[in-house]
This record gives structure tokens, C-alpha cells and sequence, in this order.
């Protein structure tokens, strides 16, 4: 979650780049001085550049952690390990 805040204040406030912020907030982390509890997998969503937003990532993250499924009705979501797409009522 402060990761996911971090990354909304530093575009929101400061103006930064969403590209920029996930470089930035992942030199950090990979710096030794403070790390993610999920670990490497965090790291991972902060470098990637397509598929699912970073937030959506975050939250498939913690799921998968806990033992759990995320269910979204966002595809590029769940296109995630560990997420999976609700059908949609027609």
C-alpha cells in the first residue's frame, strides 16, 4: 500500500512521470536501505512497462502472497499469475 501511495504522490504532487516514479521507487527499494515485503516480485512490477498498471499489479501480488485469487474484470489484470477474469453478464 505505501508503495501504491508513494507512486500516486509523486505524480499527483510533484508532477513526476509514471515512468519515472516506478524507476525511482524501484532504485530505492533495490538499494538495500528499505525492501518490499512480497520481494523481487515487487521490484518486477516496477520495471515493467506494459501489460497491467503498476496498482493492479501490486494488489495481484498480494493475493497470490496470501494464497489468494484476484478476481477483476480487467484483462490486462488478469493476464497476472494468480489473477483471473470474472465473466461479464451480457
Amino acid at each position: 500500500q505505501v508503495i501504491g501511495e508513494t507512486y500516486i504522490a509523486l505524480q499527483h504532487h510533484y508532477g513526476v512521470t509514471k515512468k519515472h516514479a516506478r524507476k525511482e521507487i524501484r532504485n530505492t527499494l533495490a538499494s538495500g536501505l528499505v525492501s518490499p515485503l512480497s520481494g523481487q516480485g515487487v521490484l518486477d512490477a516496477l520495471a515493467a512497462e506494459s501489460g497491467a498498471g503498476l496498482l493492479d499489479r501490486l494488489i495481484a501480488i498480494d493475493y497470490e502472497r496470501a494464497g489468494l485469487k484476484s478476481l477483476t474484470l480487467d484483462r490486462r489484470m488478469a493476464s497476472l499469475p494468480g489473477a483471473q477474469l470474472l465473466p461479464t453478464a451480457r
